[in-house]
């Protein structure tokens, strides 16, 4: 994580291009799994395509075992030209599996609000359409908010910081919820509609 005092003064709501990001941050500013980031990395990769990620800064002083550093203004210039669908988008596209099973990272306050440490979420990290996305990155590498990766279902279930943020997340998951039960019940009355066919004599 980016010291807190390393970004000071008319920095305050956007990072400056030259600033640093681990590859954590930077997988999370790029919205795909560090995996993904690490594979771009490479200068050639497993298929033997040269690589196409982003250009890595490393300390100048570091050695071989210093982290892997990504300079800002790369990453997001990288955005900008590679704008298909991120793993996070095919996730949320994937209907209910992909809402109740694959793990989304979210922005969250740094502190639990209320006891028992459950988890105050602001907004999901993945947006990159979300216009508070870059203040967001400010506060999260200045250690004022955190991530965490839940499901889209552990986020419904959990609190939120504002309730509109929470109900445009939630009312997508009762949206596929109403449509999986819809389903479920036309399947029923068509096995109902099969069986009285195939047996007329059936008392209903």
């Amino acid at each position: 994580m980016v010291h807190p005092d390393e970004f000071k003064g008319p920095e305050a709501d956007a990072l400056p291009d030259t600033a640093t990001l681990p590859a954590e941050l930077a997988a999370l500013y790029l919205c795909m799994p560090p995996a993904q980031l690490a594979d771009l990395r490479k200068s050639k990769r497993p298929d033997g395509r040269a690589g196409n990620g982003a250009s890595i800064i490393k300390p100048v002083e570091g050695g071989a075992k210093d982290p892997v550093l990504y300079k800002l203004g790369t990453l997001r210039e990288f955005a900008k030209s590679h704008t298909a669908p991120t793993a996070f988008d095919t996730a949320l596209d994937s209907g209910l599996p992909g809402w109740v099973s694959a793990k989304l990272p979210f922005f969250a306050e740094r502190e639990p609000r209320i006891k028992r440490g459950r988890r105050v979420l602001i907004g999901g990290a993945w947006d990159r359409a979300d216009p508070l996305r870059e203040k967001r990155f400010a506060d999260l590498a200045k250690g004022r908010i955190r991530f965490t990766s839940l499901t889209c279902a552990e986020a419904a279930a959990s609190l939120w910081a504002d309730v509109a943020s929470h109900a445009a997340l939630a009312e997508k998951g009762l949206a596929l919820l109403r449509s999986e039960t819809q389903a479920i019940e036309a399947a029923l009355a068509a096995t109902g509609q099969l069986a009285a066919a195939s047996n007329p004599d059936a008392v209903a």
